[in-house]
């Protein structure tokens, strides 16, 4: 990408920065329709290289074109936002609801539904700045518009689909994870623990944030909490997302915030016969769960998982959390071997480091 040369004929604005897509003729026509919700006189902070794009398909060069401005507006974001996969509408007020969850969870069909009683947002990418306001992502939606082919995917104007205007600004109010299946029990409050592992799987350079699980977890609380739709068609749910927006949220649970450790983790070999954390990035301790996440992976810990690592804050020998185990819940027989199998597997899932 680059901001050198002639400017572009078609500029965008793109989770609130201006991205420039060089085209002219009747790919620009064809794009500032697509892109009529987006188009913006600024000018283009960078601009998509389409140089590399060979096609003379129109269909899948728009498709090329709206990935690699959604990719530009994310890199220009990185580090500043929390940028989800995830779909968003709001209400007159400026309360945003948000769809989370992977491709084939049903997003755009959800916003597309959504988006016909609240503004329209976006359909797929949603980026939240420490304030909560949701930078909007007017992006043509693709929609198959032959059931003949559904594997082809046209990119159409949320002005084509009719689909409402949001309000001038919009805040983060509510968090819904996409669960689509076989089952039909709707609306689900999630825990926290779980709804922070499900949502860093759908977040884009979530890493670069300082204490991105603290992050998200001040998110979620300032949401209400988080839910989870479990549903086989949305169109049967669409009243119950649209109502959540007047449902009580649920009060903040107590946490702890573990920061990360940096480089500052004793190495095992220090403290001989001595069991040590690896270094993690960041870790929220809820009352039985723990969120650690190490390098850019999540992992959930419960009941012994979450008791040793704690116990680690120094580095200790199996011995010696064998005996803060039974400390904790009281003598048990098979102490030694159960500590033993916890303390092997969390070393095999790269959670800690095992004696030298």
């Amino acid at each position: 990408m680059s901001s050198q040369g002639t400017p572009p004929e078609v500029v965008v604005d793109a989770l609130g920065v201006p991205i420039g897509i060089p085209v002219s003729g009747d790919a620009a026509a064809r794009l500032r329709r697509q892109w009529s919700r987006a188009l913006t006189d600024r000018p283009a902070a960078t601009v998509v290289d389409l140089d590399q794009l060979d096609t003379d398909d129109d269909v899948a060069h728009d498709y090329a074109v709206t990935s690699r401005v959604t990719l530009a507006a994310l890199d220009a974001t990185a580090g500043l936002r929390v940028n989800l996969h995830a779909g968003a509408v709001a209400d007159e007020e400026g309360r945003a609801l948000v769809v989370i969850g992977p491709s084939g969870s049903g997003k755009t069909t959800a916003v597309q539904l959504l988006a016909r009683r609240l503004g329209y947002l976006s359909d797929e990418t949603t980026s939240v700045d420490d304030t909560l306001a949701v930078h909007p992502h007017p992006k043509p939606l693709s929609v198959i518009t032959d059931s003949d082919a559904p594997l082809l995917k046209h990119s159409l104007s949320p002005d084509d689909l009719d689909l409402l205007r949001p309000p001038p600004s919009a805040r983060l109010h509510r968090i819904v994870l996409l669960h689509r299946g076989d089952t039909d029990r709707g609306l689900l409050p999630l825990a926290p623990a779980r709804a922070i592992a499900e949502i860093v799987a759908q977040t884009s350079s979530l890493v670069r944030l300082e204490h991105p699980v603290r992050r998200l977890a001040d998110t979620i609380d300032a949401c209400g909490g988080a839910w989870a739709l479990d549903y086989s068609e949305v169109e049967h749910w669409l009243d119950d997302l649209v109502a959540l927006l007047d449902v009580e949220g649920r009060p903040p649970l107590p946490r702890r915030h573990h920061p990360g450790s940096g480089d500052g983790v004793a190495d095992g070999s220090r403290t001989p016969g001595a069991w040590t954390r690896v270094p993690w990035r960041d870790a929220i301790e809820y009352d039985d769960e723990l969120v650690l996440m190490i390098d850019s992976r999540v992992h959930v810990l419960a009941g012994l998982g979450v008791v040793l690592w704690l116990a680690l804050e120094a580095p200790l020998t199996t011995d010696r959390l064998v005996a803060e185990v039974q400390e904790l819940w009281g003598a048990h027989p098979d102490a030694v071997a159960l500590v033993g199998d916890a303390l092997r597997l969390m070393a095999t899932e790269g959670l800690l480091r095992p004696p030298a």
